[in-house]
């Protein structure tokens, strides 16, 4: 304990001068250096002076002017760093577990630490408390990192792939300087690793936002059948390449609902895109867009080879892959799931999965939205 508490600042906010004196005593034997409040106003009022900061602040709940719990919520809203120790007096029990779902750390109780020379249990719940404040900082600062990472890379890779996509495309469509057969087909295979390299780095930079907390969407009233068109553009290109049918059923009226086109296209994009991939050649997708109540539902089946059931809960979690020999060569991030949940959640709505796990009877996703 000597080495926790040695040269750390220590504030303690109590109304008893007593208790405040004999605290600092107390910590002051370990290295600590201790200052103190009488008053919640006079604790905040150090712990908003300019370049201090604390490592423990000990808190009583019974002020004479705020009471300890409005004390910590000020103090988190500018202070993630500082351990905090609620001091609760006799009954004050169920108060401190409060504080320690409003940010606090641990609590003590001060009948517990007066009794008595042995103070083993109170520096131990000092020490919980501080490294469990030390994790929290670390996991923040690490989750930072890792936000920043994704970001840093996502955009340094995106420019110089979107100019190879644009020049490999320039070059295809040529009609003055025709390419060989050969030519075109080493080009295209080349032009399919682009564009798949694209949409890995979309996938990362998506999810990057997604755990930083930094997805936000551009609402606004859409006839949510466009959207669906739209998507439909793309997917039917990929189904023809594998003899797919395509079945798109789509309400004869307008199915308004107040939502990000664009990241709706990225929903339904996916849910295509894989129920094509998972589905084998001649096989057949289904769109279907209704409104139910005051819900637009979008149903995306296909009669490929399925999910296993037991499988079914987690498919929506973060780098996801449906394990089995028949899906080997299927490549992705196992992010999109995550990244389709994430989108729809962020409208309010929730979307789910079905699927019997049996080659030919496939899968369905089902999202619901409000309108």
């Amino acid at each position: 304990m000597n080495g926790l508490l040695h040269h750390r600042r220590v504030l303690t906010i109590d109304d008893s001068l007593t208790v405040r004196n004999f605290l600092e005593r107390l910590l002051s034997r370990w290295g600590a250096e201790v200052e103190q409040a009488a008053s919640g106003e006079e604790g905040l009022s150090k712990l908003h002076q300019p370049g201090v900061q604390y490592d423990l602040i000990l808190l009583d709940l019974v002020l004479p002017d705020i009471n300890g719990l409005t004390v910590l919520q000020r103090l988190r809203k500018h202070d993630d760093q500082s351990a905090v120790v609620i001091l609760t007096g006799e009954g004050g029990v169920k108060s401190a577990i409060a504080a320690v779902r409003d940010g606090a750390d641990g609590y003590i109780e001060k009948q517990a630490l007066v009794q008595g020379d042995d103070y083993a249990e109170f520096f131990y719940g000092l020490e919980q408390a501080m490294e469990h404040r030390a994790g929290i900082v670390t996991k923040k600062q690490l989750d930072s990192i890792k936000a920043d990472f994704y970001a840093m890379i996502t955009h340094d890779l995106r420019s110089p792939m979107g100019t190879i996509i644009m020049g490999l495309d320039m070059v295809l469509n040529d009609e003055k300087e025709p390419l060989t057969p050969h030519q075109r087909h080493i080009l295209m295979l080349v032009n399919e690793a682009a564009e798949k390299t694209m949409r890995l780095i979309n996938d990362y930079l998506d999810y990057a936002k997604i755990d930083a907390g930094y997805l936000k969407l551009n609402r606004h009233p859409i006839d949510l059948r466009e959207v669906a068109r739209d998507s439909v553009r793309l997917a039917r290109v990929q189904a023809d390449a594998k003899q797919q049918t395509l079945h798109v059923e789509l309400p004869d009226e307008p199915v308004v609902a107040n939502a990000d086109p664009e990241r709706m296209k990225q929903v339904l994009d996916n849910l295509l895109s894989n129920a094509i991939k998972y589905t084998p050649e001649g096989g057949e997708i289904w769109l279907r867009l209704y409104q139910k109540g005051f819900e637009a539902v979008f149903e995306v089946e296909d009669n490929g080879i399925g999910i296993p059931p037991e499988l079914l809960p987690t498919i929506f979690a973060k780098y996801h892959r449906v394990p089995g020999q028949s899906r080997r060569g299927i490549h992705g991030t196992g992010l999109g799931l995550l990244i389709v949940k994430e989108i729809v959640k962020e409208h309010g709505g929730e979307v789910d999965v079905h699927s019997e796990g049996v080659p030919g009877k496939g899968t369905k996703f089902v999202m619901r939205i409000p309108l």
